[in-house]
């Protein structure tokens, strides 16, 4: 049976899972994800996938690719791996790609987004998926720091796993081309008039070890009064990662949009065909 390269598309709430690399005796999205192909298959399957999420992190934007035998379409591939898969991970779609097609490799650059609630309690309908905090944010504030984030820097200050400790003496350069605060609308719950659900939104070409997540702690510090915004920039000018806050909670957090070549091909053709492209 010939064995081609596919891409599958899918995303899984991270609540049960610790985090989305196979590690021997625990449950993680790539683990499982393997155990469904190896099951479709008849022999074992591995998997590339195109981000790492910690613990608890979630995502609807996970790509991952694989060598499979499959004499079905593609079609068929994703409704069988739906079948095989546990509820808290949804396959989206499975399709042939070229040949050499790598998910973490060809990636372009990733879309992170954290959410934030504002309120006393914690919403029933959002709990797991929502970093609540009790005090006051101010937007104005969050705007300008994460503004400061824009561009190429040396991420150390915000990674974990050793990365920006006081022995980690490589550069971390990473490109952030978006980063910025939204109020969501409308709120799920309504039982508190005055709760807010604020949104951080950030893409790059890579990410470090819990970088998003202290990213948003160190915004939240300077939303809540505690740092003035121009912290962000003393923090990222010194690569030293005890500097910066603990990391912001997993629940948070969403790997939200992975993009490849072929995808910002079909961006430019849609914003060329809608009269909102720019001529460069």
């Amino acid at each position: 049976m010939e064995v081609q390269r596919y891409r599958i598309d899918f995303g899984y709430e991270g609540t049960a899972f610790s985090g989305s690399q196979r590690q021997p005796g625990l449950r993680t999205v790539q683990g499982v994800l393997e155990e469904a192909l190896a099951q479709l298959a008849g022999q074992p399957v591995r998997t590339a996938l195109a981000g790492r999420t910690d613990a608890g992190v979630h995502a609807v934007g996970q790509v991952a690719s694989c060598d499979l035998p499959w004499r079905h379409g593609e079609a068929t591939l994703a409704r069988a791996l739906r079948a095989w898969l546990p509820e808290d991970v949804v396959v989206f779609r499975a399709t042939v790609a070229v040949p050499g097609f790598h998910a973490r490799r060809w990636a372009i650059d990733r879309e992170y987004r954290y959410r934030i609630w504002l309120g006393k309690r914690p919403p029933l309908l959002l709990r797991r998926f929502v970093w609540t905090y009790p005090g006051d944010l101010d937007m104005g504030l969050l705007q300008r720091a994460a503004r400061l984030f824009l561009g190429a820097h040396d991420f150390r200050s915000f990674a974990g796993h050793g990365m920006g400790g006081p022995k980690a003496t490589t550069p971390r350069i990473r490109t952030i081309t978006v980063s910025e605060w939204h109020v969501l609308e409308p709120a799920v719950e309504r039982h508190e008039r005055e709760a807010l659900l604020l949104e951080y939104r950030v893409r790059a070409n890579g990410f470090l070890p819990q970088m998003v997540r202290t990213m948003v702690a160190a915004l939240v510090r300077v939303g809540s009064g505690m740092e003035p915004p121009d912290w962000i920039s003393e923090l990222l000018a010194r690569h030293d990662r005890r500097l910066a806050p603990p990391p912001a909670p997993p629940s948070g957090l969403v790997l939200w949009r992975v993009r490849y070549p072929e995808d910002l091909g079909e961006q430019r053709f849609t914003e060329h065909a809608s009269g909102t492209g720019r001529e460069r």
